[in-house]
């Protein structure tokens, strides 16, 4: 006698620290802003792209960022079995307004754990800001099988319809921290 395989489901709490950082300042036209153009051009983000919005990002000084501390609880609903992904919800407080919940997104399984990338295409319109496009949109939620590690990056890029300067607001959020089996504890 034989039973089919069931999906074993664990749910997985990780609770992160980190930082959102905001700046309205527009980067000066050089390689850096067009190695942004690329970044966004490709249909999916590469090592390179990566890298030139990094570059890109140190074009502004320490003090055009204002960063306030955050604290993300992400919520994991996977097959233990196979590894693979079932559901995340994630809180974030305070919650930058920029984020849009109902944003594109996509889980990828890599040999140390799962990732999942919230996007959104360029020139599309945010849908809680009309005014503003988006210029760049990529929230990445991840967490590490081996570890027990869970991390949040994000970059928020966007621009106003009316083309005017100095008032477009780009967001960088971080944070890390660890992971464990969700459990009650009242």
């Amino acid at each position: 006698m034989s039973f089919p395989a069931m999906a074993e489901s664990s749910k997985i709490l990780c609770e992160l620290d980190g930082t959102y950082s905001v700046t309205y300042k527009d980067i000066k036209k050089t390689y850096l802003s067009e190695g942004i153009e690329l970044f966004k051009n490709l249909a999916r983000q590469t090592q390179q792209s990566l890298f030139l919005l990094q570059r890109a990002k140190t074009n502004f000084a320490e003090e055009d960022w204002q960063k306030d501390k955050m604290y993300v609880v992400q919520y994991w609903d996977v097959d233990t079995r196979k590894e693979s992904f079932k559901s995340l919800k994630h809180t974030l407080d305070p919650s930058p307004a920029w984020i849009n919940s109902n944003a594109d997104w996509e889980s990828t399984k890599t040999d140390t754990g799962i990732t999942v990338t919230h996007t959104m295409n360029t020139g599309d319109v945010h849908p809680l800001f009309p005014d503003y496009e988006v210029d760049i949109y990529s929230i990445s939620n991840s967490f590490n099988w081996f570890t027990g590690k869970g991390q949040i990056s994000g970059d928020i890029w966007l621009n106003k319809k009316d083309g005017t300067k100095n008032r477009n607001p780009k967001v960088e959020i971080m944070a890390a921290g660890k992971c464990q089996p969700q459990k009650k504890k009242f």
